[in-house]
């Protein structure tokens, strides 16, 4: 597991988490969640479930991963954010996140898109299948 200390607790997210949440995104380099406001409300929005791994020890509960997911309850869900520090990697903390928040979810799949993780999620039982994120913003390809 590297340096860093025993991740003791995988556990659902709480409010009191959200700044070791946004400080994990500014270590990765996530812009998005890397305020507490929004990682508090987005791991807390309608239909979200969000997880984290903390570390015991002298940290002091320092939250090393986190995932956060969305679904319908029932057939239907979305892993959007998995992000584990670097000295916990290879350790099993991303895959007990997904599992948790997959679990959670209540639904029979969970849809996925990544960027540099492909070797990670192949060792689930999956199905590969191609995949589009969609911005707002972006000038489309045929414009």
């Amino acid at each position: 597991m590297g340096e860093g200390g025993a991740v003791t607790d995988v556990r659902p997210f709480r409010p009191t988490d959200a700044e070791g949440v946004a400080a994990l995104c500014r270590e990765l380099g996530w812009p998005s969640f890397s305020d507490a406001e929004v990682a508090a409300r987005a791991c807390t929005a309608p239909g979200v479930f969000a997880w984290v791994a903390v570390e015991s020890g002298g940290q002091g509960g320092r939250v090393v991963g986190f995932a956060q997911a969305f679904g319908d309850g029932v057939v239907q869900s979305y892993l959007a954010q998995l992000g584990v520090t670097a000295t916990h990697r290879r350790g099993g903390v991303g895959r007990r996140l997904v599992e948790a928040v997959f679990a959670a979810s209540g639904t029979q799949r969970m849809d996925l898109v990544t960027d540099d993780a492909e070797a990670f999620y192949r060792s689930f039982a999956h199905r590969e299948k191609p995949g589009f994120r969609i911005y707002p913003d972006l000038p489309r390809p045929d414009a």
